[in-house]
């Protein structure tokens, strides 16, 4: 009797806490997203699309000149919080590579990561986010890609990228996604932190209005 209870019991009470404390989690961040930007759901058209932005880059594209210098000089600008500097040419490899993919200004990515995690690639919020995008899990389910690991510093700023670039295609404005991405559509308060952190890269607000729209 007491084991066809135990077998009837409801998932979430048999679970741990740590899977109890992963499932508030997610469904938190869920609810937080989907009153942002009406809807968590993404088209099948939309997913395809993400999932094709994904993709890694090549590992042997040759950096040229331009890049090379951005990111040595990004190093620089980010050792007070990066004093590694492996992983701080990694951070500024990464950013200006994706920025340039995804057609976004990579200081307003800095920025960006800035707000998010203040350069943390092991940063995680409340909610679950992880890195130094503050990448939710579910996307790596929505997306299909579960093993993904967003702790690693090229997985997650691919990741904010890509989710960057979609939210820009599907608001036409860079204040609105940036606002998306925080669950905070409608409001401008995120959006600002980001353009006022920017500066800090050598870039200004009006430097991210020429990304392109989408």
């Amino acid at each position: 009797m007491i084991a066809g209870f135990a077998i009837s019991l409801p998932f979430w009470i048999m679970s741990t806490p740590e899977e109890k404390q992963h499932m508030a989690q997610t469904t938190t961040a869920k609810t937080i997203v989907e009153k942002s930007t009406g809807s968590l759901d993404i088209k099948p058209e939309e997913k395809d699309e993400l999932r094709e932005m994904l993709k890694p880059v090549e590992k042997t594209q040759q950096p040229n000149f331009e890049q090379e210098i951005w990111i040595q000089d990004i190093k620089q600008l980010i050792k007070k919080w990066v004093p590694d500097p492996d992983e701080a040419e990694a951070i500024a490899r990464w950013v200006y590579l994706y920025s340039v993919r995804f057609e976004l200004s990579p200081e307003l990515i800095l920025g960006l990561i800035s707000v998010e995690s203040n350069f943390d690639h092991f940063a995680v919020s409340n909610v679950g986010a992880r890195g130094l995008m503050q990448v939710m899990p579910f996307w790596k389910k929505e997306l299909g890609s579960p093993s993904d690991n967003l702790f690693e510093i090229e997985t997650n700023i691919r990741y904010g990228c890509a989710i960057v670039r979609h939210y820009i295609k599907r608001y036409k404005r860079i204040d609105r996604a940036l606002a998306a991405y925080n669950g905070s559509l409608g409001r401008n308060k995120y959006p600002n932190k980001v353009f006022t952190q920017m500066r800090r890269f050598k870039a200004t607000k009006q430097d991210s209005l020429t990304t392109k729209k989408g």
